[in-house]
């Protein structure tokens, strides 16, 4: 079986929860709404990819230059009129160092992964909140019209990764398992913390 295929099994138990929040803003949003969103999801990404691009072997598989969402984030908040210092104290989740090529990939799964629903989310946004939509929502842009493509070439790196031998696969899969448990922890985290 293709590590790709195996992560997605073995990881499916996380995959409702992790997809929580994007659900919850396909009904009725407000901008206070959309804005919590975006802090949230910045508190997770920002320390998620500045832990993968601390990783140069990772290059072997994916182009780093995929894991600066943040700075998308970043913009966007400042459009919902977030000021800058205001973004630079937002809680952040704690990510531990990633050791390997191997982390690098099973954490990238997760972020990866979650950018599925991001072209139903800005569709949805832009019938509710257009204005947001209109300047706010380079986030949920960040593969747009190209959504399938950048997913299918996150899995084909994957699938390198499983190539070399069982104990890469395994690695990979526990580093996404650890990952998601960490998303898990941040959100609980993060409902209490950001408003």
């Amino acid at each position: 079986m293709r590590l790709a295929e195996r992560i997605n099994a073995e990881t499916s138990s996380f995959h409702s929860e992790a997809d929580e929040d994007t659900i919850r803003l396909l009904g009725a949003i407000t901008a206070d709404d959309y804005r919590r969103y975006l802090m949230h999801t910045y508190g997770f990404v920002a320390p998620v990819e500045r832990a993968i691009v601390q990783v140069p072997s990772a290059e072997r598989y994916v182009d780093l230059r995929r894991f600066n969402k943040q700075e998308l984030i970043r913009r966007d908040l400042r459009a919902l009129h977030v000021a800058e210092i205001v973004i630079a104290r937002l809680p952040q989740c704690e990510v531990p160092p990633l050791a390997n090529a191997e982390a690098v990939l099973g954490w990238a799964y997760v972020l990866e992964r979650g950018t599925l629903g991001y072209s139903n989310l800005f569709r949805h946004l832009a019938s509710v909140l257009p204005g947001e939509a209109a300047f706010a929502s380079s986030y949920l842009k960040c593969y747009f019209g190209a959504v399938g493509e950048a997913w299918r070439s996150f899995l084909q790196a994957l699938d390198v990764a499983g190539d070399h031998d069982e104990q890469h696969a395994r690695d990979v899969i526990g580093a996404a398992t650890t990952a998601f448990r960490t998303y898990r922890a941040w959100c609980n985290a993060a409902a209490h913390t950001i408003s």
